[in-house]
Parts: structure tokens; sequence; C-alpha cells
């Protein structure tokens, strides 16, 4: 017969299990009110979870629109929902958290899963939610540092983190948030700048494949990096294809066919030493520190261009960039290699009228390494033996191994800064004639080798015969004209024995047009200009044209012996090729917050410098330079036909400075050539004048912008002329006007 079961037992042990349930539950709830409260470490706010404190890029953009860098301590570039592809969307649901949709941020299948699964020797199922990975990336970013004890007081946190950001956020915003805050590897945080990291492109851009290998990133960035490790970065990828494929995302062909390509990247170096502009970017970035410093937000704390998501708009078209760039290093390349046979088995610092014998073993004592061993107490005789004995080594080279600038060599370090004082210096500016936008910006051959740059103000070298045109026009602006016949002799001012030399191109005492003076770049034919009105009437005209460098009150200014600057010589074209209107070169237009809320804005300066009449008149005479002169060879051998163009050549003692400044009705171009220090120059006149070393880089750059149609620059447009009606002037020096009174050949106008 069956016992009789104890009611009254039965509903006492319900009772006590009852009680044990809801204290349970009730302990869990109060710890995990505990842990909200902060009872495990500090939890953030409401306000922190809104408003994430990540650091984000400062972008620099182009006028066109591309991105040309970013200054980072975290390079990041925030992006919106509607900003992705679907396939990243669904790839990353689909690969990392197949029930994002229907949970509230802890996926409980999922941790069961994670936890049974081993149990019963089953594959272990992934606990970790998009939401909570989400939650360690805003707040717990160095887990992987920290104790098991730690981590897991941490995990707990992002149980209560996911929570919150599952009541506040959509879906949606939950996964902007997530690639917002993610690391690729490579240096790149956030989606947007790993989109263009690896492959060029935006995320709305990316494809199938490239979304999964961006996808497989997310899980460990360093294992499965596409560039360092090529096959396991192929396998992660294959595997987020086949989970694309069970979502029903791709189809089985699709996933086959792209599982069997190689992973193909167009990769774009975060490294700011490299990509367009690396000059330009790098003397924005001073400027935008200087400008953080002086300028706070609401908060009253200094804006920091690592971490606030500054936009910054500048003037450079990224088109006419990379056409500077391209005929920069193709040019140098050339010119390096004649260089080398010119001068092989000679150090040029040893010859000229800037020799300095003595410079490289000055290159020495002045080294770092040299420092380094002094101070270990090293004797000269110790030094000099280390620094002559041949070690591996990688140098900069424009012949550099697989296309780059890079070549690993043998070489001791005393020949490596033998060959580097040798390696050719450039400098190259291209301006808009209205506006003063800086349009192309070329401060050196590569910043990561070479930091000075060869734009920027503050670097100046000897300009030599492009100074003449200001000479010119000081003679226009006194009453000569084109045609005002010089006397072929020494000048008869100045030292005694200033008696610069000629070009030969005509006897002692003939008279000579002056515009021919010009055009053949003669320097006894410019030196009796000097001699007719002073030298102090030429420091003047350049005040007028906006050059602020030290000018001394000789008569060899006029050869161009005093040191300028290639932005300053720029500005100063702007003048003659705009009727008289100095253009100040600028290339920032506005600065904005993350939100795009402008900060700051910069427009353009303007100065009446000189009047029309001299300026239309020497911008003529400069076109004799180029269509007859010594620029005469840039039309046919740079396919610029009937463009309308003036310009000057300019070559300084011991060819040590070669310079061509270009300008048409849209554009002044500048380019200087030379070494880092003035005692190293070239061999010969015929490599290191400027028709020869400078201007094929402007002529390649004019023909390459001109033969753009999309940048909308008119090859029939012509210089503006005056608005006098009653204003004109002969360019036709081979009649000469007679007064017909006196019969005698007038020499004035």
């Amino acid at each position: 017969m069956a016992k009789k079961i104890n009611l009254n037992n039965f509903w006492q042990v319900f009772r006590i299990v009852q009680i044990v349930l809801w204290s349970t539950a009730l302990l869990v709830v109060l710890f995990f009110v505990g842990v909200n409260a902060g009872m495990l470490g500090p939890m953030p706010d409401l306000e922190a979870i809104q408003n994430p404190n990540n650091d984000v890029s400062t972008t620099v953009y182009s006028a066109d629109g591309e991105v040309l860098g970013n200054y980072y301590s975290e390079n990041r570039i925030e992006v919106g929902y509607d900003d992705l592809s679907p396939y990243l969307v669904k790839g990353l649901v689909a690969t990392e958290d197949k029930r994002f949709y229907d949970h509230s941020g802890i996926d409980m299948k999922g941790l069961i899963a994670a936890i049974v699964g081993p149990l019963i020797h089953r594959e272990r199922g992934g606990a970790s939610t998009i939401t909570q990975q989400l939650a360690k990336n805003l707040f717990h970013q160095n887990f992987h540092k920290v104790g098991r004890i730690q981590r897991a007081k941490q995990k707990l946190k992002e149980w209560i983190l996911s929570a919150k950001i599952e009541r506040m956020f959509s879906k949606e915003e939950i996964i902007t948030l997530y690639f917002n805050t993610v690391e690729f590897g490579n240096g790149s945080y956030g989606i947007k700048t790993a989109a263009f990291t690896y492959y060029g492109k935006t995320p709305k851009e990316l494809k199938p494949n490239e979304a999964a290998v961006l996808v497989g990133l997310v899980n460990a960035p360093g294992r499965f990096n596409p560039k360092k490790n090529p096959e396991k970065a192929e396998e992660r990828r294959n595997l987020v294809l086949k989970r694309m494929l069970e979502a029903n995302l791709i189809d089985k062909t699709a996933c086959d066919t792209l599982s069997q390509k190689k992973i193909k990247l167009n990769f774009h170096s975060p490294d700011y030493r490299e990509g367009l502009a690396t000059y330009l970017r790098e003397n924005l970035r001073q400027e935008l520190k200087a400008w953080c410093e002086k300028n706070k937000k609401q908060d009253g704390t200094k804006y920091d261009i690592y971490r606030d998501g500054l936009h910054v708009y500048t003037t450079i078209d990224s088109r006419m960039q990379r056409y500077a760039e391209e005929a920069t290093k193709d040019h140098l390349k050339f010119l390096q290699e004649a260089y080398f046979k010119e001068w092989r088995g000679k150090d040029p610092w040893k010859f000229g009228e800037r020799a300095k014998p003595d410079l490289l073993e000055k290159s020495i004592q002045q080294s770092q390494h040299y420092q380094e061993l002094k101070a270990l107490g090293k004797s000269d005789e110790e030094i000099h033996k280390i620094f002559n004995t041949k070690t591996e080594m990688t140098v900069f080279s424009y012949n550099g191994d697989n296309g780059s600038y890079n070549k690993d060599t043998m070489m001791s370090i005393t020949d490596s800064l033998r060959y580097y004082l040798q390696i050719i210096q450039c400098g190259f500016l291209a301006v808009d004639v209205h506006t003063g936008e800086i349009k192309a910006w070329v401060g050196g051959p590569n910043l990561k080798y070479f930091q000075l740059d060869h734009v920027k103000k503050s670097t100046k070298r000897q300009v030599g015969s492009t100074m003449k045109p200001l000479q010119y026009a000081v003679a226009i602006e006194r009453g000569y004209d084109p045609c005002h016949q010089v006397e072929y002799i020494p000048p008869t001012c100045g030292d005694n024995k200033w008696n610069p030399a000629g070009t030969n191109k005509w006897k002692e005492g003939d008279l000579v047009p002056m515009q021919q003076g010009l055009w053949y770049s003669d320097n006894r034919m410019t030196a009796n200009l000097m001699c007719d009105f002073g030298a102090q009437a030429l420091v003047d005209m350049a005040h007028k044209l906006r050059i602020e460098s030290e000018l001394d009150a000789v008569p060899s200014l006029c050869l161009g012996v005093s040191d300028i600057s290639l932005t300053e010589m720029v500005g100063a074209y702007t003048t003659f090729a705009n009727l008289g209107v100095y253009s100040k070169p600028y290339y920032i237009t506005k600065i904005t917050d993350r939100k795009g809320n402008v900060l700051a804005t910069f427009g353009q300066e303007h100065a009446e410098a000189i009047s029309q009449q001299v300026a239309y008149t020497t911008t003529e005479m400069m076109k004799g330079v180029v269509n007859k002169g010594t620029a005469a060879s840039i039309r046919p051998h740079y396919g610029l036909g009937n463009l309308t163009l003036a310009g000057k050549t300019g070559t300084t003692q011991s060819n040590s400075d070669a310079w061509f400044m270009a300008i048409t009705p849209d554009i002044v171009a500048g380019c200087w050539i030379g070494f880092e220090q003035p005692s190293v120059h070239f061999a010969t006149t015929s490599t290191g004048q400027g028709a020869t070393a400078a201007m094929p880089i402007v002529g390649k750059f004019l023909s390459k912008s001109y033969g753009d149609n999309k940048l909308k620059l008119n090859p029939n447009a012509v210089f503006q002329t005056p608005r006098d009606s009653s204003f004109s002037v002969n360019f036709d020096c081979s009649v000469v006007p007679v007064d017909t009174n006196k019969n005698t050949t007038l020499t004035d106008p």
C-alpha cells in the first residue's frame, strides 16, 4: 500500500524553495544594482554612453573632396549608418552575433552554448554579442592586459552597459557605434579609416569580398591583417563569406568564386609622411597646433587636432597635386642620374665660387651618431673607424626598390653622409592667379627622409634671374617701353670690378631693345637698367609685390643674389598675371568641428601693387622668354601648343640653384631645384641651369593639368589687357619710331 504524502511537509519545503529562489533573485538584482552603482569600480554614466569619448582624427580635405590625410592619436573618422555597405552590416551580424536583432544585449543561448559546448565535446559557441563588444570597445579597451578576476569584473559591467545601450540606442545606432569604435589594424580605427587604408574606398563602396576581409579583422586585427598575414586573412575572409552564405546574403556561386580569390589591396598608409601633399600637411599640422593654442571649445578647453575630429578644408586640388608630384619624381630621377655621372669620383663642395672643402667633415661632426660616440668617450680615431665601416642600411633613392624611395645597400656612415649631401632637392608651388589659392605644393623629394620644406617662407635661396622681371618692371614704371634701346656696354654704377658677363649675343656698343635683355636673360643689359634707376628702386618694387625677405640695396640685387622663398616669388608673379593686383597664396578655406559647425574661415587677400599698364607690359615681355628666349623649348617638349604662357628662368652662381617661374591666365607655377647645402652644385650649366633643371617639372605639370578636362582650365584664355582704352604699347622693335621734325631716333616713349 502506497505511503501517503505529508502535504504539510511538502508546502513547507515549497515555501523554503520559494524563499531561496526569491532571495537569490533579489541578491542577484541587488548585486547588479551595486555593480551599476560602482561596487566593482566606476561605471560610465548615461551621458558618457550617449557621447562616447572616442579620439577622432582631424581630417584634411582637398578642394575636390579627396581626403589628403589625418592627424590622430587613434586614426578614426566617424560615419553614419547610411554610409555603410549592407555587406558590412549583415556580414558582421552573420559572423559575430547572428541573434543580434533578437536579444537585448546578452545572448542567453550563446552564453549557454559557450558553457555547455566544451562539456559535450561540441564546438564552443560565441557568448559575446555585438552590443557587449561595443561596451568593451567604448569603456574597457585595455581588457586584454588585466588578470582573470579583473576581467570577470569587467564582464559583469559589460552586461549592465549592454543592457543600457540596448535601451538607449536602436539596433542601427548600435551597429554604427560599433563600426566607429572598433580597431582594424595598421593604425586604423573605425570603418571609414579602415576602408580607405586597405582599399582606398568609402565604407559604402565596399564589395562583398572586401567587406568580408574587414569584418574578419574585428575579431583579431593583428592575426588577420591582410597586409601582414595574407594567408590567415584569406582563411578568416572565407569564414565570413561562409556565414554570409548561411544568412542568404550571397549565393553559393558567389561564395565559392570569392573564396578562391587572392586578397587584392589598394593600401594607403596612414603614416603622415606618405600619401599626397605630405609637406603641405606637415606645414598645416604646425599651423593647426598654433590655431588650437589660441582657440577654445565651449567648455573652455583648447581644441586638440589629434582627438577632436576637426575637418580642415584646403585649396589643394588633388589632381593637380598628383600631377606636380609625378612631374617632380619623374624629372628628378633623370636629373639625379645626370648629376652623379658629371661628378663621378669627385666631391662637388670642393669646387666653385661657394666651395666648402670641409663640408663633409663638418657634417660628420654635427651628426647625432658622432655626438653620441663622443659622449661615450670615443676618440676621433675610433669614431672615424666606426664611420668608415660598411654596414647594411636602407637609403633614399629616386631608383628605389619596387618603385619606392627605399634602397637596401651596403654603405659606411661616412659614405651615406656624402651620398645624402648630393641628393637633389626641390620645391614646387602652383597658385590660382586670381584667388591666390594654392593648388599644388611639393616641398621636397620625400618627407620621410628630408624634413626641410623648400616651399614655405622660412626656407630661402638665391633666386637668380627670376628677379629680373622686377627690374624690368621698374624700368617700365619709370617710363621705358619694351623697345627702349640699351647700349651694350659694361654697367657704369657700383664697384668698378662689377662687370657681369653678358650672353655675347650682341657686340660691344650695340643698341639693343630692352625686352631682348629679358628674353635672353642678359646680365649686362639688366645691370645697365639697374644703373639707370638705382638699387633702391628695385627694393621698393619687390616690397610692392609683397616680397618680405631682407633685400640689400646693392647693384647685384638685379641678378638675384638675395635669398627669397618660393612662396614669396610665386606670390609676386601673381601680380604680373593679375593686372597689377597681388593675390596672397593661401591654402586653408575653413575649419569645422566633427559635427560640421564652422569654427574658422580663411579667405582671399588682394592688394593693388602696381599699375595695370606696368603689369601687362612686363608679362608680355616675359612671353618672349618662352616664345624666343631661354625657355623656348618648353612648348615643343611638353605639348603646350598655343597655350598663353609667360615665364622666366633662373640660375645662380656655380649652378647651385635652378629656378623657373611660369604664368598662364589661370596659374602661376614656380619651381626651385638645388641641394640642401649651396656649396653642392651641378658641374655644368647645361645640366644645372633653370631651363634644364627646373623648367621640365613646370612643363610636365602644365601639360598634365591643361590636358585634364575635369580641371576646367581654359587653354585658349589670354592675359587681361588694361581697362584704359587709350593705353597702347609697341612690342615690335623691328620698326623704330622716328621724330620727323628732328629726324632722330626716339628712345623713350
